[in-house]
């Protein structure tokens, strides 16, 4: 667990003074992101953070980057507008998205919006039809025994 060595902690407290906000997002920095490469040795991990060789990222971003997600950059945008405000604080959370994509659910264009909501009319219809082909089989059946008695 290098995290916890001496050495390791001392760097990493130097590093986030120098860096004190999170590089993705803007919030409090409290880690310095490495690259796989660091990983090696702890001689190179260590050296990664003395150099500044690091991306600052707070816990939410580091523990995202770990699942090979991002901040979503319309929510980034937000949340430093928010910060940015004078009197009320506005609260917008940021939320993140995968690597190949540009925008969180919460940010969708317009257009995407519409073809969601186009996509879930043409399926209530399918079910819809399903629903009275099979109403009709019923019927069927049943008219079928009616007679049969």
């Amino acid at each position: 667990m290098w995290w916890k060595k001496p050495a390791y902690v001392k760097a990493r407290k130097e590093f986030i003074a120098w860096h004190p906000y999170c590089e993705r997002c803007g919030r409090k920095a409290t880690t310095p992101g490495h690259t796989h490469e660091d990983y090696r040795d702890f001689e190179l991990y260590l050296s990664a953070v003395i150099l500044g060789k690091c991306e600052a990222l707070c816990n939410a971003c580091n523990l995202m980057e770990k699942k090979g997600r991002k901040p979503c950059p319309k929510c980034v945008e937000l949340y430093k507008l928010g910060m940015a405000a004078k009197g009320p604080k506005l609260q917008f959370k940021i939320h993140y998205t995968g690597q190949d994509q540009d925008h969180c659910y919460w940010c969708r264009p317009q257009e995407e919006i519409q073809r969601s909501e186009d996509r879930k009319e043409v399926f209530k219809q399918l079910v819809k039809q399903s629903h009275k082909i099979q109403n009709a089989k019923r019927r069927a059946i049943y008219q079928e025994m009616k007679r049969g008695r």
